[in-house]
């Protein structure tokens, strides 16, 4: 069975499910877990539904990006200077030692 840990619960809340557990016969964490129980078998299809389409009217994060530089009037024009695709640096030179060293399978 799954562990669920709630971390930073005010010591307010934590009391409350304590007293709620006394007042049910239960310890406090299977008053949590009844909780838990009862608000999953209210919550309806149609309030899952209903909290995806808020979700869903929401801007995606294409339209979040475009937003932060719609400011910047570029008509949908950017040109970027792109740099040479040159090589800027140089492969590892191979001494003879190295070379040597390589050669020998005796370790040292």
């Amino acid at each position: 069975m799954p562990t669920v840990t709630v971390r930073n619960l005010d010591e307010d809340t934590k009391r409350g499910l304590q007293q709620l557990g006394v007042l049910h016969g239960r310890s406090m964490e299977a008053e949590i877990r009844a909780i838990l129980a009862a608000a999953v078998r209210t919550t309806t299809a149609e309030d899952i539904r209903a909290a995806s389409a808020a979700d869903s009217d929401r801007p995606g994060l294409a339209e979040r990006i475009h937003q932060r530089f719609v400011d910047l009037h570029l008509d949908g024009e950017l040109v970027v200077e792109l740099p040479d695709r040159t090589m800027t640096t140089r492969p590892n030179p191979f001494d003879d030692a190295a070379s040597a060293d390589a050669d020998d399978p005796a370790p040292r």
